[in-house]
């Protein structure tokens, strides 16, 4: 599919921030699934900025993992018994989904949703000094995702929020750079986030940008995320659908 997605740990990940800073480009943290990833086969736009060496790209959603572990795989033998070995592979892999995730570590190690991502963003942020602004999301949802942020996480410096769309930029802009803040977080859903900040995280000030969808609206409270079980048996695009019902046309287009 010419993606490239980081194979990092989530513990690697987070090791890695701080030689993100010494770039001397701003870096773009992307977090595919696999409904970005079908979009990027006929965005090029898109495509670029997940594969661009300067950014980050990491696996956010079970499929990502499935997809990685079943193209992994070879079939032994050959004409008509290899397409039935593949489609065997295909099933039993299916059906390991829920039974045994672990056995999807390979070639990408784990998952790292968003909705977890963003806590070790903050971490990070309280242990070295860094500000964080929070862009985009319906109104007041950024300002109850900074609350929640600062309320759990100790010593963390959150710069300002903005909840205007994506296309008032130069207000946003504006506003981050008399923040000062060092790490931006962007809600505006797959791909205006990430095109957003290929067009305007150099003018922002800020050495990082993350792209994390529908992440504020969870720390908010306006929806509930997948009980842990389900995240823990890659279920959680299926809660979300249940929870979502218009997002079954995505879901379909797959």
């Amino acid at each position: 599919l010419d993606i490239m997605i980081n194979t990092l740990t989530r513990q690697e990940l987070n090791d890695s921030f701080s030689d993100l800073f010494l770039q001397r480009k701003p870096s773009i943290i992307t977090t595919p699934n696999t409904e970005i990833i079908v979009r990027a086969q006929t965005d090029e736009e898109l495509k670029e900025i997940i594969n661009d060496p300067m950014n980050l790209a990491i696996p956010d959603g079970i499929g990502l993992l499935w997809a990685s572990r079943f193209l992994s795989l070879r079939a032994i033998s050959k004409g008509l018994l290899a397409k039935l070995e593949i489609f065997l592979q295909w099933v039993v892999t299916i059906f390991l989904i829920a039974i045994y995730p672990r056995y999807f570590k390979s070639p990408i190690p784990e998952r790292i949703p968003g909705s977890d991502f963003i806590w070790d963003i903050a971490r990070f942020a309280a242990k070295n000094n860094h500000k964080i602004f929070l862009l985009g999301g319906a109104p007041t949802v950024a300002e109850r995702c900074a609350l929640k942020l600062q309320t759990d996480t100790p010593n963390l410096r959150i710069a300002g929020v903005f909840s205007g769309p994506s296309s008032e930029a130069q207000k946003a802009i504006e506003a981050i750079r008399r923040s000062r803040a060092d790490i931006l977080l962007v809600a505006f859903g797959a791909p205006k986030q990430e095109k957003w900040l290929q067009d305007n995280l150099l003018k922002t000030g800020c050495k990082i940008g993350v792209g994390l969808g529908g992440t504020f609206d969870f720390l908010a409270g306006t929806k509930k995320r997948a009980p842990v079980w389900m995240q823990r048996i890659g279920f959680e695009w299926f809660f979300r659908l249940v929870s979502e019902p218009s997002r079954i046309g995505r879901q379909i287009a797959l």
